[in-house]
C-alpha cells in the first residue's frame, strides 16, 4: 500500500534473525519474478551471498547491489538507488526490491537517516516499485526503529504485516526533524546571474581557488545545481549565495527568495571538507 496517491509502495521489514529475513524476503522477490517484475537485492557482501544461495536458480534474474559503503550521505544514497531502479525499469514494467538499511553508531546522525526514508517516499513516488526496507532488530537502536514506523505505511514485524498508525506525512516529518541552520561567520556573498548555470560556473571558480578536490567539488556542484533548480522551479529563485570556510569545511549557503514548495525552508547549506582537513 502506498503512503499516498503514488506508484511507489514503500514498506519495511524488521527481522530478528537471518532465517526470518530469508523467510520474508525470498518469497516476496520470487512472487514478483513469477509475475514478470524486476527484482533487486541491496545488502552487504555477506547478505548478498546469503540471498544468492537462498534464491537458487532465480538469482540469475535478480540485480544485486553491494551497499557496504553506500550509506554515506542521504543525497548520495538516494541517487545511487534511483540509478539502479531506473535501469531495472527499462527492462521490466515494475520492480520489487529488498534493501537492507545501514546506519552508523553516531546518534546525532540517526534523524538524518529517518529523514532519508521520508525523502524516499517523495523522491521515488513516481516509480512503479515495491520496496521493502529491511532492518535487523538486533542492535538497531530504538530511535531508528521508531523512525521505521514513522516513514513506512506498512511494516512486517513478528507475526506479519501491520499498518503503521505512526506513519507521518514526509513533508511534515522532514520539517520536524530538520533544525534551522545555525548562522555561520566567515561566509561571503558571491555574484551570479540568478541562473543555475551561472551559479555553477562561479562556484566552480571558488572551489578551484580553495583547492577542493575534483571529486568533492563535483559533489558540491551537483548539490548546488539541484538547490538552484528547485528554487527556480518551485519558488522565487535564489536571492543570495554565500561561500567560505567554516569548521574545517568549505561551505556553500543559498537563500531562496521564497520558500520552494518542495523544500523545508528558504535556506540550504552544503559543504565538503576543506583542503588540508581530514577526509579532503
Amino acid at each position: 500500500m502506498s503512503s499516498d496517491d503514488t506508484a511507489l509502495r514503500h514498506n519495511a521489514l524488521v527481522y530478528e534473525s537471518k532465517d526470518e529475513y530469508l523467510a520474508r524476503a525470498v518469497p516476496f522477490l520470487k512472487a514478483g519474478i513469477e509475475a514478470g517484475e524486476g527484482a533487486v537485492v541491496a545488502h552487504t557482501k555477506p547478505g548478498l551471498a546469503m540471498m544468492r544461495e537462498a534464491l537458487g536458480s532465480e538469482a540469475a534474474r535478480v540485480t544485486f547491489v553491494d551497499v557496504s559503503a553506500a550509506y554515506t550521505r542521504p543525497a548520495r544514497t538516494l541517487a545511487a538507488y534511483h540509478k539502479v531502479y531506473v535501469e531495472q525499469l527499462r527492462k521490466t514494467p515494475t520492480l520489487r526490491a529488498v534493501a537492507d538499511v545501514q546506519f552508523g553508531p553516531d546518534p546525532d546522525e540517526w534523524d538524518l537517516w529517518t529523514g532519508y526514508e521520508a525523502a524516499f517516499n517523495r523522491s521515488f513516488g513516481h516509480l512503479p516499485a515495491w520496496v521493502l526496507c529491511s532492518y535487523d532488530a538486533n542492535g538497531t537502536p530504538d530511535p531508528i526503529i521508531e523512525g521505521v514506523w514513522q516513514t513506512h505505511p506498512e511494516v512486517v514485524a513478528g507475526h506479519g504485516w501491520d499498518s503503521s498508525d505512526r506513519y507521518e506525512d514526509p513533508d511534515h516529518l522532514l520539517r520536524r526533524l530538520t533544525p534551522a541552520p545555525a548562522p555561520l561567520t566567515g561566509l561571503r556573498p558571491i555574484p551570479f546571474a540568478r541562473g543555475a548555470e551561472e551559479l555553477r560556473e562561479q562556484l566552480a571558480r571558488e572551489l578551484a581557488a580553495a583547492k577542493i578536490s575534483e571529486a568533492q567539488s563535483l559533489d558540491l556542484l551537483l548539490a548546488a545545481t539541484e538547490i538552484a533548480n528547485n528554487a527556480m522551479q518551485h519558488g522565487g529563485g535564489i536571492q543570495e549565495v554565500r561561500v567560505g570556510h567554516a569548521r574545517g569545511r568549505f561551505v556553500c549557503e543559498a537563500t531562496a527568495s521564497t520558500t520552494p514548495r518542495s523544500a523545508i525552508s528558504r535556506h540550504a547549506r552544503e559543504s565538503v571538507p576543506a583542503s588540508g582537513s581530514p577526509g579532503s
